[in-house]
Order: C-alpha cells, then structure tokens, then sequence
C-alpha cells in the first residue's frame, strides 16, 4: 500500500502545465533576438527549474549580466503569447480538485516566479487549491531544498511527510536535499533514464500512473 503523506508539492513547468517546449523555445528566441548563440534544446531543458538568472548564465553564456533584463523581455514578449493558450496536463484538474475536496493538502514548488504564477493562477483558476506555493524569485534555486523547507516550515510539517512530484532531475534532487520522496513525470524536462536514477518513488508517464503510485487512484475516477 503506497504511503499517505501530509503534504503533497507539485512543480508547475513540465508537470500540471506542459510548458517545457514553449519555455526552450522562449530561451532559442530571445538569444537569436540578442544576437548571442542559439541554445541547443538539451542545454534549455537541462536549465528548467533553475531561477532565470542561473538559466540564462547556462543558456546564453556569452550574455553580460547587464543585458539579463533585455533577454528577460524578449523572452517574456515572446513566452507570455503563446502560455496563455495553454491548459493543465489532462488528469490534473481532477486529481488536484477531489484531492483538496478530501482534505489532502497542496503546495507548489516551481522554479517560475511569483508574477509567472500569478499569471498561470489566473488563467488557469486552481490558486485556491493550493495552500503554500514557493517559487525561485523569492527563495533558493532547486536542486537546493530551500523552497520544500520553507513549505514544511509554513505548514508546520517535516519534510519526511512531503512528498515532491516534478519533471526534472533538479525536483527529485531538491526532494532528496529535503528529506522527501519524490515520483518524476516523464513527459517533460528530463529523459526518462535519468529520471529512473532520481526519482525514489518511480516515475510516471501521464497522470493515472502517477496518481496509481502514490495510491491516489480513486480521486481519478
């Protein structure tokens, strides 16, 4: 029988919202825009989950820290067109809606900021569902555990009762540096084969495999 825990802690980029191409893209662009060298999609991929500032230091190297607002701009120019005709992955809604219905408590840890979230909140209309949410602007940057300690801290829990559910190796190490499970999705960030190696918990291809392994099945149906 898959263990209950207090708290579950959803990423957003690449788990609920499948915005990892878009978010590459957004990164090709603005460095084309700028006139720096195109990141590979493996290099943008790899950097998900990080703060802009580290992403961008990884992406456009070559980009003087002076000109991160101008690369921030053409991105969000371009990103913010295109986020607002996107939708939760299918599953989700109804997982997250019958789970805060039975008392389940929710969080989110992401790596966007607290103006990205507010925008997805909005367009999305789940905020209410979620009782803490920590993002890269206001607290560390994953792999550190500084955002699932602050939501154990806020929620007066230990981090051995949060389980992490994230596309990327930098959710599963965050949740390791915590002291918390963790279960990866596979259709986002990171290749599968590495989410093997990280996840502790296993890793899910779509949302009832997900919910099957954290013993969640019956909010599904």
């Amino acid at each position: 029988m898959a263990k209950s825990y207090e708290m579950y802690v959803f990423d957003w980029d690449g788990t609920l919202m499948d915005t990892t191409r878009l978010i590459m893209q957004g990164y090709q662009h603005a460095s084309k825009a700028l006139g720096y060298p195109v990141p590979s999609d493996e290099l943008v991929l790899s950097t998900i989950g990080l703060n802009r500032s580290d992403s961008i230091a990884l992406c456009c190297c070559d980009c003087p820290k002076g000109r991160y607002s101008e690369f921030i701009q053409a991105y969000m120019d371009w990103y913010a067109k295109k986020e607002a005709q996107l939708e939760l992955v299918p599953g989700f809604r109804q997982l997250l809606e019958n789970m805060h219905k039975d008392g389940k408590r929710l969080a989110i840890a992401t790596g966007k900021s607290r103006e990205g979230m507010k925008r997805v909140f909005n367009a999305t209309g789940i905020e209410h569902l979620f009782e803490c949410v920590q993002t890269a602007d206001t607290n560390f940057s994953k792999p550190n555990p500084g955002m699932l300690l602050a939501i154990a801290d806020e929620s007066g829990l230990e981090t051995k009762d949060i389980v992490m559910v994230g596309d990327a190796v930098l959710d599963m190490q965050m949740a390791t540096n915590a002291g918390s499970d963790s279960v990866a999705v596979s259709y986002g960030a990171s290749p599968k084969e590495r989410l093997l190696e990280t996840a502790s918990l296993g890793v899910a291809d779509n949302v009832p495999q997900l919910a099957a392994i954290l013993g969640l099945e019956k909010y599904l149906s």
